[in-house]
């Protein structure tokens, strides 16, 4: 009996795997079946050709042809697939139903490429063929907790202080269908950036610029950008929101996936985090050519830029002031009393001092100014211990303004006059006349990027200086000379309060000749100018500042130059500026040595039409305490064009 069981049980088994077995085969008769159409029908459609699939794969036309901007090779399913889109698209199609990946971590292979193969299903269907691709259950798991009502890009306002920043940032917010504050802190937001492993700002600026750094996409709560950019960092940000569909909004949320599992080498001016969120744009709706009218030296302004000029893409633009500038705009509207008392109940326990004389109004202006400088000062700590003495102060002071029978008046900063991506583009041209004692010249100018003190100010610091590769040549007697290169120049005129006191800094590296007499120029030079010190606010629109300057110069003769420098910026007018600075140093080493060297400038800027076109009137007068140089005593006029595009 136990005999005849055994036998059986083992022809039902037998049974079993050969009907399994025979259903597999059937199965991948199937499935080689449904491949050979896909592939069919791909090639008679062209679908290597269509726009989505160029755009989802980042594929664009470079000087060596058709290449994928992906430069982690496990991308790619075909051997050429990063120069052939046909070649890689056979290659998806050939795998549509590997499910090699299921095994070890419950998902198809295919779901490493989901946008892909959401493509491919469209696209089938459109032609007739029904491929639906297999279920993934993390990419299920991870979109539906992500909402999709509507997409807001988001800029974030230029930060001086940081080389990674120093263009603006730019992410998007995948926007619930909640209504209110709280569920926008709380709404999920992408931003494309560099993966840095930290360390020297220097050598960071030097690797991006030559892409030696991965990037990825980064998913946080948008309170955290908030607490990034608005707080520690005192940014504004500008929400854009889009008219994507829910459709297209999960077709760039498939595209993030697919890009999340590979890399592409950041390089700062074009394969940045603005052509990443670009091309998640296009891949959303492919309609859009956003990128084809990039710029080859591409930053976030750019990209806001581009996509405002999609027809009918924006749909609304909110401004969100950072905490600096609305506590700077409430500080600056009070009275000198009600800042003074304010900054008293800082220091310590006078509140009962400070509000007995005061009415419930005024008691209620002083205590929110109180409050607001308070958080502030919290904010800017980086853990709640550091915090804790700050903490208890604002929680004794809301429980006293608790009491205050007073509306607050304590108001947002208001937008600006004019948004940043309503300024001046990025790049600039530059035509001048000049005379520098008895010589004439022409000077010609190309700026890579970005902004000096007398460009147009939409969007910067009264002040601001934030430059890279600046190219000034002269034309004197039938000659092109080369004058200077600005490789890097960062000035940052930040303000002084009773409450935060920041360092006003400024560097510049460049190479350059040195002017001289009757327009003679000097042996080419690395030239490196470092200062420090402080800037003092003379209104919305003015900046005075006091700095230790000095300059370093390294070539066929090295030197050293020290001492102070100040100046001041006026902008009297939208579109006027003005702008004034004095330089004394002592020239500690060199050729010409044990002397002082003053410098003289004074520039006056005016739009002409427009943010993108500008004049400017340059007056500079330099001299020697010694007559040891006659050369480097001379007065430069120059009456200037400038383009920006």
């Amino acid at each position: 009996m136990m005999r005849m069981m055994n036998v059986r049980v083992f022809l039902f088994l037998l049974l079993f795997l050969a009907a399994h077995a025979h259903a597999e085969v059937e199965t991948a008769n199937r499935h080689e079946a449904d491949i050979a159409k896909m592939l069919e029908l791909a090639q008679q459609a062209k679908l290597a050709q269509r726009p989505e699939w160029l755009k989802i794969n980042l594929y664009h036309r470079s000087i060596t042809g058709m290449t994928s901007r992906v430069d982690d090779p496990t991308y790619f399913l075909a051997p050429d697939g990063k120069h052939d889109p046909q070649a890689e698209l056979l290659a998806t199609i050939r795998g549509a139903f590997d499910d090699s990946m299921a095994k070890t971590s419950r998902q198809p292979n295919v779901c490493r490429w989901i946008a892909r193969y959401q493509f491919l299903s469209r696209s089938m269907k459109e032609l007739g063929f029904d491929y639906t691709p297999m279920y993934c259950e993390g990419f299920e798991h991870w979109r539906a907790g992500i909402a999709t009502h509507k997409l807001t890009l988001v800029f974030a306002a230029v930060y001086l202080n940081s080389p990674a920043s120093m263009y603006g940032h730019a992410f998007v917010r995948f926007d619930s269908d909640k209504a209110g504050e709280y569920n926008r802190l709380n709404d999920a937001t992408v931003g494309y950036s560099v993966q840095d492993p930290g360390g020297n700002t220097a050598m960071f600026l030097v690797r991006s610029l030559f892409g030696g750094y991965p990037g990825s996409f980064v998913f946080v709560p948008y309170y955290m950008k908030m607490r990034e950019y608005s707080d520690l960092e005192n940014r504004d940000l500008w929400e854009y929101q889009t008219s994507l569909s829910s459709e297209e909004i999960q077709r760039m949320l498939a595209f993030i996936w697919e890009q999340s599992f590979t890399y592409m080498n950041y390089y700062f001016f074009d394969d940045n985090c603005a052509l990443m969120l670009l091309a998640s744009f296009e891949a959303a709706r492919p309609s859009l050519n956003a990128i084809d009218q990039a710029k080859p030296w591409f930053i976030p302004l750019d990209m806001v830029k581009l996509l405002r000029q999609q027809p009918g893409l924006i749909e609304k633009i909110h401004f969100r002031p950072s905490q600096y500038n609305t506590l700077l705009r409430n500080y600056k509207q009070a009275s000198t009393s009600e800042r003074e008392q304010a900054i008293a109940l800082q220091e310590d326990d006078r509140a009962a001092v400070v509000l007995d004389k005061l009415d419930a109004r005024e008691q209620g202006r002083v205590l929110d100014l109180a409050l607001g400088i308070a958080e502030y000062q919290r904010n800017q700590k980086h853990s709640q211990e550091e915090a804790a003495d700050i903490t208890a102060r604002l929680l004794k002071l809301s429980g006293i303004r608790s009491k205050v029978d007073a509306p607050s008046e304590y108001n947002d900063q208001e937008p600006p006059r004019e948004r940043p991506d309503e300024g001046h583009d990025s790049l600039r041209a530059g035509l001048a006349y000049g005379q520098v004692g008895s010589a004439q010249y022409m000077q010609l100018n190309l700026r890579g990027g970005y902004h000096d003190s007398l460009d147009p100010q939409s969007g910067f610091t009264p002040g601001a200086s934030s430059k890279i590769g600046d190219l000034y040549l002269r034309l004197n007697g039938g000659q092109v000379r080369f004058e200077r290169l600005d490789l890097f120049d960062v000035f940052v005129p930040s303000v002084q309060t009773e409450w935060v006191r920041p360092q006003t800094i400024k560097l510049n590296i460049s190479v350059r000749r040195e002017v001289l007499q009757d327009d003679a120029l000097g042996p080419t030079a690395l030239r490196v100018q470092a200062a420090a010190g402080k800037s003092y606010s003379l209104g919305d629109d003015a900046r005075a500042y006091v700095l230790a300057d000095t300059v370093s110069r390294f070539g066929p003769t090295t030197s050293f130059s020290a001492g102070p420098s100040a100046g001041l910026f006026w902008a009297p007018a939208l579109h006027w500026r003005m702008e004034m600075a004095a330089n004394t140093y002592w020239n500690a080493y060199g050729d010409v040595q044990d002397a002082w060297q003053y410098q003289l400038k004074a520039g006056l800027a005016w739009d002409l039409c427009n943010n993108q076109n500008s004049m400017r009137l340059n007056v500079a007068r330099q001299g020697l305490s010694t007559a040891s140089d006659p050369a480097r005593s001379f007065t430069d006029v120059q009456l200037a064009y400038y383009h920006y595009f």
